[in-house]
């Protein structure tokens, strides 16, 4: 899967390859990537289940809103502690400590203590301030029952900070020691206990689109569930690092122990995350229910199920890449490796790309019956003006364009912290922040209801595209070149291919199912559909001679009976 080569290695007339110790390392990235994208694949196939069983359970209109604000709110505060002290932090801090004589056991010890400080301030200070937060976000746009029950679920999902905090925590550590599994599996916990919720609640009251009929047991059963998943997930994580052999003991008292450098990096970066979750505030708030005209029209939980697509190819692929590589970036800057550390990043912007491509074409080409097939509690129903799959699949399609430029900002993002650049990685957050409120300004103002998501959709996309270009722009002053040229002809290869085979793709999927159709015609439109796509863009790379298709498929075909 990770094209892992030193730049200009393809050129090598000898044949010779990587120095060993390069071929080792690129062989311990690729194995972490694999490790980290199996585990998440994995814990992705349970959330879709779980997504499924939640649009049976209350559907995409008000009911799904209400929770969808609910339970993002602690998501959303989360971010911002975790981008700003814990990613920021924890691995570059852990990376330096580890070469110490104690192997960084008093630092790291300090370091965690003084992160679980802060989570668990942050946890209390923000259950305190749920029902003000929650007005904000709601005040004007519904009726009292709809703030009242966001509110009652919010209560119960904030405390989730604190457990999401402590996953990222125990999970940090363990990436600095080279364990990825545990980590990578960890969500599986919190889905399997979120469907048994899901499961529980439609066998007692059946379907809730509403936010009127909404009782206490009902609330309880939901929010409870969902927040058990979250706890049960963090908590996972203690076992593993206890098996790795580190033993955390509680520290106190921080000065003279490096922290000063931290803080700088820290503010840097509490800045960035803190304008681009007032984004992701303002654009909740900008989807809320009669922003968008009320149950009929796309809101709050069409761009979550969206989102959740979305995300899966950038979780399974461009995350489990960039972390894995994360760590080797902090060690290149560390020892002044300026080519290991282009290597990397290089890398980064390449390995990804064989699969993202054609997740973009795939998504844009059957995102209708994706979203039917997934989320098959979905409804359409043309006479009331309800198409909750063809809305997804229109934000998904928008969001899909930004894809790829998503993960190059994850790879800038890791790249920062590597290098300690606190100010480099906020003035590019605040520049796709910019371009970001600028979309939901044109949606709030201008934008019809029914593609007001839309609208935020692509200004999102926009966003990730313009912070991407500017990424690309300084990096390649800073390690003297990154080889763009190689880059972008492997980029517009895949573009080729997977562009056409989208259309083919699409044009067999059409043939199977329309939107009036049942739900196994969608799932088979999008079974024909995406075996088309797949054999049309494998056929593509093979003819446009794309050796990173070839590199990425080579583990599997090894280990098919395949006659030779």
């Amino acid at each position: 899967m990770t094209d892992t080569r030193p730049e200009g290695a393809e050129a090598d007339p000898e044949g010779a390859g990587p120095p060993p110790q390069v071929a080792a390392k690129v062989d311990s990235v690729a194995r972490n990537s694999a490790v980290m994208a199996i585990g998440t694949f994995g814990s992705r196939i349970l959330g879709f289940i779980r997504g499924a069983l939640l649009t049976v359970a209350i559907g995409a209109g008000v009911a799904a809103d209400s929770f969808t604000i609910s339970n993002t709110l602690p998501t959303q505060l989360f971010v911002l502690i975790n981008g700003g002290l814990i990613s920021a932090l924890l691995i570059p801090q852990l990376t330096k400590a580890m070469l110490r004589k104690d192997g960084g056991q008093d630092f790291s010890d300090r370091l965690i203590t003084l992160c679980l400080l802060v989570l668990g301030g942050a946890t209390l200070l923000s259950v305190a301030m749920t029902p003000w937060i929650v007005d904000w976000l709601t005040k004007d746009n519904a009726g009292e029952a709809f703030v009242d029950l966001t509110t009652f679920m919010a209560y119960i999902c904030m405390p989730q900070l604190f457990f999401y905090g402590l996953y990222a925590v125990l999970g940090q550590v363990l990436q600095a020691r080279g364990s990825f599994l545990a980590f990578a599996w960890a969500p599986a916990w919190a889905n399997v206990i979120q469907i048994a919720g899901l499961a529980w609640f439609i066998r007692q009251w059946g379907r809730q689109p509403d936010v009127d009929p909404w009782t206490t047991e009902m609330i309880l059963v939901l929010g409870l569930s969902t927040t058990l998943g979250i706890v049960i997930q963090g908590l996972s994580l203690a076992w593993p690092l206890w098996r790795s052999g580190f033993r955390y003991r509680p520290r106190f008292g921080w000065r003279g122990y490096g922290f000063g450098d931290m803080s700088r990096m820290t503010g840097w970066t509490v800045a960035a995350l803190v304008i681009s979750q007032f984004y992701g505030f303002v654009s909740t708030k900008v989807m809320s229910p009669e922003n968008v005209g009320g149950p009929s029209v796309a809101g709050n939980a069409v761009q979550g199920y969206a989102y959740s697509l979305y995300i899966l190819p950038h979780s399974i692929i461009t995350t489990s890449i960039v972390t894995a590589l994360f760590p080797a970036m902090s060690r290149a800057h560390e020892t002044g490796d300026l080519a290991e550390l282009r290597r990397r990043v290089v890398s980064g912007l390449t390995s990804p790309a064989v699969l993202l491509l054609p997740a973009v074409a795939a998504f844009i080409a059957l995102g209708r019956p994706m979203a039917k097939t997934l989320f098959w509690g979905t409804r359409y129903d043309p006479s009331r003006g309800i198409d909750e799959p063809g809305s997804i699949a229109l934000v998904l399609a928008i969001m899909a364009v930004g894809l790829m430029p998503f993960g190059i900002t994850a790879l800038k993002q890791r790249y920062c912290f590597a290098r300690g650049d606190g100010w480099m990685n906020f003035w590019l957050v605040a520049l796709m922040t910019a371009v970001n409120l600028a979309g939901a300004a044109v949606a709030y103002w201008v934008s019809p209801p029914q593609y007001v998501v839309a609208t935020v959709a692509a200004g999102a996309s926009i966003a990730n595209i313009v912070s991407a270009a500017a990424f690309l722009v300084v990096a390649r002053g800073q390690l003297d070149g990154l080889g763009m040229g190689r880059v972008v002809r492997l980029w517009a290869r895949l573009a080729l291919a997977s562009a056409v085979a989208g259309v083919a793709g699409w044009g067999a999927s059409t043939l199977v199912f329309d939107p009036a159709s049942p739900l196994l015609a969608h799932v088979l439109g999008l079974a024909v559909g995406g075996a088309v796509l797949g054999v049309v863009f494998l056929a593509l790379a093979k003819a446009l001679r794309i050796r990173e298709v070839d590199d990425m498929l080579a583990p599997v075909l090894r280990r098919l009976p395949l006659p030779r």
